[in-house]
């Protein structure tokens, strides 16, 4: 993969995406800890782009949490292959 605009991913965010198959499936890897949750979505996919959106989602509640690091991997199944499209990796964190 050539063109990833990972500038919206925190600081020490793994910077990963591969395609597997035929291209139409797109891989990221992630990053969780403690009592988070690591997720991902396709925010956009056009002819001329690929948006996939990294989730962390915690405890709205504070609560004890191991301090550990996990980086999981996911893949999204996109419309056609990704071909030649960019790929931007955005980030949101989320409480639930």
């Amino acid at each position: 993969m050539t063109k990833l605009d990972a500038a919206k991913l925190p600081e020490a965010y793994p910077r990963k995406v591969w395609t597997e198959g035929d291209g139409t499936r797109v891989g990221v890897a992630a990053q969780e800890g403690g009592c988070s949750r690591a997720s991902v979505e396709i925010g956009e996919q056009s002819p001329d782009k690929v948006v996939l959106t990294l989730i962390e989602t915690s405890p709205k509640v504070e609560q004890m949490c191991t301090m550990d690091i996990r980086y999981p991997n996911f893949t999204v199944t996109l419309n056609a292959p990704l071909g030649d499209r960019p790929v931007t990796l955005d980030y949101q964190q989320r409480k639930v």
